[in-house]
């Protein structure tokens, strides 16, 4: 009697195995944080992945509000849902479920079998891969189809992302960011807060080690002012317009459309959305952190992109060399 071969199970059948929880909140550390600082609590709970704010990882000085916290966490999401996806799954993700608790800012519960698309396999491969590339960028600015690419992945997550081209624009920014960066290299509890978590040598599975932070030569130095170890980049450097033909990065700034804890997230699953394509298009990124830093400052940048959108991440653009990535706790959760 002829007996039929069982057929394989259909990739993403039944609930996700012991390995691949593992997988998902491996993936949800590696989001990016501010000084490495991981602010997240995530678990394996009631068949999703959650994502909590962890207070007691906030920067009081340069984030005393928690919206760089929770855009870390919306980061953190963005990867969950990728790798969900690759794992042949749908997602059901939900931003900030509980109104008792505001620190818990989102959970994503993998669900049906659903094939990948294309970029989602793309951006998931992305995802170890993506370091803040704090090197000097060399070459032309992107190309306008590459810009495009970067604004519909900002879109996907209801944000925007402004490429700031206009030489009056660049220069202003440029000079706001310099300003931003002397107020903190003078608060002497910005800098007790830098000293705990870069080039700390107490620090081994966050933070950031001296070798991410070190001084660098240009260009873009006006860019990076803290890439130049608490150094302050020569006002001329700062304010002089860059010699024609001078490689120069793309500077793009993500705006949101309101300034709410909801926001903040959705804009920390933006940048993520917009990191991941770059990396997957061989570009490098960092952040111009300075300027959103301090509330006067970024409503400043904000006047200066029209007043109307909240501008919530400047980033730095542009081809650089490879980069090592920085440590994460072991465990992640």
């Amino acid at each position: 009697m002829h007996q039929e071969t069982p057929s394989a199970p259909i990739r993403g059948s039944g609930p996700p195995t012991g390995t691949e929880v593992e997988e998902l909140l491996h993936a949800a550390a590696l989001a990016p944080s501010s000084h490495n600082s991981q602010p997240w609590r995530l678990r394996w709970h009631d068949g999703a992945v959650e994502v909590h704010g962890d207070p007691e990882r906030m920067l009081p000085a340069s984030d005393p509000e928690g919206r760089e916290l929770r855009m870390a966490c919306g980061a953190a999401l963005v990867n969950v849902r990728l790798k969900a996806r690759t794992q042949g799954r749908r997602v059901h993700a939900q931003l900030m479920p509980d109104p008792d608790d505001p620190w818990f800012l989102g959970r994503v519960r993998p669900g049906a079998p659903l094939i990948p698309t294309d970029w989602e396999v793309e951006l998931a491969a992305a995802v170890p891969r993506r370091h803040t590339d704090r090197h000097p960028f060399t070459g032309p600015p992107l190309s306008v189809t590459l810009r495009g690419q970067l604004e519909r992945a900002a879109w996907r997550e209801r944000c925007r992302l402004i490429v700031v081209a206009d030489p009056r624009e660049r220069r202003r920014l440029r000079e706001i960011t310099v300003e931003a960066h002397r107020q903190q290299q003078s608060d002497p509890a910005f800098l007790a807060e830098w000293e705990r978590w870069v080039g700390n040598p107490d620090r081994v599975d966050d933070g950031l080690p001296p070798t991410h932070a070190r001084r660098a030569p240009r260009p873009d130095g006006a860019w990076r002012p803290r890439d130049f170890a608490g150094a302050v980049p020569d006002a001329d450097r700062a304010t002089a317009s860059p010699e024609p033909g001078q490689d120069e990065p793309t500077i793009a700034v993500l705006m949101s459309y309101d300034d709410t804890a909801l926001a903040h997230v959705r804009a920390g699953q933006a940048m993520q959305q917009v990191l991941l394509t770059a990396t997957a298009r061989g570009v490098g990124a960092s952040f111009i952190a300075p300027p959103m830093e301090l509330p006067d400052v970024r409503t400043e940048v904000r006047s200066l992109l029209g007043g109307v959108m909240w501008p919530q991440v400047v980033l730095r653009l542009g081809r650089g060399r490879p980069v090592y990535p920085t440590p994460r706790r072991q465990s992640g959760h």
